[in-house]
């Protein structure tokens, strides 16, 4: 995308998706996935899991399998927070990864930057795109669509957690033999397909998982829990979990749970919560911080809990433990340690896997307990400064680099980690605005990631302006970047008020004739004249031509470039004016 503009001061066979990209120079598949039986099964994305001790809700699933005429099949899985969403879309999806469907996708709906994301990651899978910049990489999500509509033969895409049905319509085949399953909290999202509701356990389920996990035999003490905590999916699995391991009876559990007081773990009232969350995990995280004699499970906890909860990869969790991020003395923590502690939590029920092994997942509800716990503790800022550190090494690491789905991820990480991050002191601000550049930067290198980019850059350099002033280089160059992704997109007249700025504040900072403001007046230039204004053109050209001469000489290739462009300019000047003569006026 940067080619386009002038260097500026602004710096059977299971193939799964969510590895380092092939070397740049090897060939990529020039098709489409292959509709015959021998052709490979794709995976993408972060398919989590069985959570151990999953119940499985056959009536859900039925509904789920369910096919009528209407095509393409799109479902749309309806309910609250911890009833089972998620881990029911993820039975489904192993499902047909077991059956050998040819594209299991899934894809983190929670926001559009992440939506775009796992599309061009699909997109990739598919050989659908060939890692360049344009149009081609700024519709990446809308070729999966038609690719699906016109061979969509056992392929199924999974958008989780939707939150806007805006953002996900688009993408959503209107025709073919694919199938779309879609989970959400939003009602405003369930008229994208035929809506399934998920509601709580019925009191036979709730007493399946306890009596299952926990081996007791209190029928009337299990039913008495599960009523307590509203049948809620989520809060009888981490009860069951902790009376399994710390508790002789469904009783003693019940009374610490109604006794616990909630106020003096969170920060605020815990209405927020569904009934029994906040209890049920902060009991969870007792017991599991109690057995923590190394403190790395509780960093690791910390640290999930303040990046996404569609999937935190193996690797960053690995460079922190390097970091020193996840042991309360600083010291170095071997990646072995690290699944041990890993291992230790999937048993305790607080976080899982993905079906690869790559991620790490944990319930936004868990999250939110232990983001609010550490806010408590006045430990949040610390946490997310100690994640912000290792974001700024990760983007230092895929700087140059094409591994896509590393640097696709890395905006999925910040923009959780800024939310997680609330109202952050000045400090942490800083660092949260100074690794979103990052991230932005690294979107635009990578040349065919243009709508996560814009996405990305959009609310950015509002903040950018707010916090750090419009003349700051932060700020001028995020401007730059983003005016480089709006031209590669084909939306250059958006950019053209960017580069305006920067040229201005170039030129008030560094002078008329400083390199970085000649190669800002070149972009302006460059821009007016791919909207069709070359007479507007001309005079910075002009500029260009004059100032060059001076400095370089009238040989310097420099110099002959931008006479090149002044030419350009004035006969496209000229052939404008005469388009608008009139016979008469010739």
């Amino acid at each position: 995308m940067r080619a386009a503009w002038d260097a500026d001061a602004a710096t059977d066979e299971l193939t799964v998706i969510r590895r380092p990209a092939p070397d740049p120079g090897e060939p990529r598949a020039a098709a489409p996935l292959a509709p015959d039986a021998g052709a490979k099964q794709t995976v993408v994305g972060d398919i989590p899991a069985e959570r151990f001790g999953f119940q499985p809700r056959p009536g859900l699933l039925a509904q789920l399998n369910r096919v009528g005429q209407e095509a393409p099949v799109v479902r749309v899985l309806t309910g609250r927070s911890g009833v089972g969403r998620t881990q029911l879309a993820a039975t489904y999806a192993r499902a047909k990864l077991a059956a050998a469907w040819r594209l299991v996708a899934w894809v983190n709906a929670e926001n559009p930057g992440n939506v775009l994301a796992g599309l061009a990651a699909v997109a990739d899978a598919a050989g659908l795109s060939d890692g360049s910049s344009g149009r081609a990489g700024a519709d990446a999500g809308l070729m999966v669509r038609h690719w699906l509509e016109a061979d969509g033969h056992g392929c199924l895409l999974v958008f989780d957690d939707a939150e806007d049905p805006d953002v996900v319509r688009p993408f959503i085949p209107s025709e073919g033999a694919a199938r779309v399953l879609i989970t959400t909290a939003r009602e405003s999202v369930a008229d994208l397909g035929t809506s399934i509701p998920v509601n709580v356990f019925s009191a036979e389920e709730a007493l399946a998982l306890l009596d299952g996990r926990t081996g007791l035999t209190d029928e009337a003490g299990a039913s008495a829990l599960a009523a307590e905590l509203g049948y809620l999916p989520l809060a009888v699995d981490q009860a069951a979990t902790v009376i399994a391991r710390q508790y002789r009876g469904y009783g003693a559990y019940l009374r610490r749970l109604q006794a616990l007081p909630v106020g003096d773990y969170l920060t605020g009232d815990e209405s927020p919560y569904p009934p029994g969350v906040a209890e049920t995990v902060l009991l969870s995280l007792e017991v599991a911080r109690g057995a923590d004699r190394s403190g790395v499970g509780s960093g690791v906890l910390d640290t999930v809990a303040v990046l996404s909860a569609a999937g935190v990869g193996r690797e960053l969790l690995d460079a922190a433990g390097e970091a020193g991020v996840l042991a309360a003395d600083r010291r170095r923590v071997a990646p072995a340690v690290v699944d041990q502690a890993l291992a230790r939590l999937a048993d305790q029920a607080l976080l899982t896997s993905t079906v690869d092994g790559q991620a790490v997942l944990m319930h936004r509800l868990v999250a939110w307990v232990i983001r609010d716990e550490l806010a408590r503790r006045e430990r949040l800022t610390t946490v997310c400064r100690a994640a912000a550190a290792v974001l700024e090494a990760r983007a230092a690491q895929v700087a140059g680099s094409q591994d896509r789905e590393a640097i696709r991820e890395l905006p999925e990480q910040v923009t959780a980690l800024v939310a997680a991050a609330g109202e952050a002191d000045e400090p942490l601000t800083r660092v949260l605005l100074r690794l979103r550049v990052h991230a932005l930067d690294r979107l635009v290198d990578l040349a065919d990631s243009v709508p996560q980019a814009i996405v990305l850059g959009e609310p950015l350099i509002a903040d950018l302006e707010r916090i750090l002033g419009p003349d700051h280089p932060d700020t001028m160059n995020a401007r730059s970047s983003l005016a480089a992704a709006y031209h590669a997109a084909g939306r250059t007249a958006e950019a053209i008020p960017l580069v305006q700025q920067i040229l201005a504040a170039r030129e008030r900072l560094l002078g008329a004739d400083h390199p970085s403001t000649l190669a800002s007046r070149n972009n302006l230039a460059s821009a007016y004249r791919a909207t069709g204004r070359p007479a507007e053109a001309i005079p910075l050209f002009e500029q260009n031509v004059a100032a060059c001469e001076r400095l370089l000489g009238a040989g310097h290739p420099r110099t002959l470039a931008s006479r090149h462009h002044l030419d350009l300019a004035r006969q496209e000047s000229a052939q404008a004016g005469n388009a608008g003569r009139s016979p008469q006026q010739d």
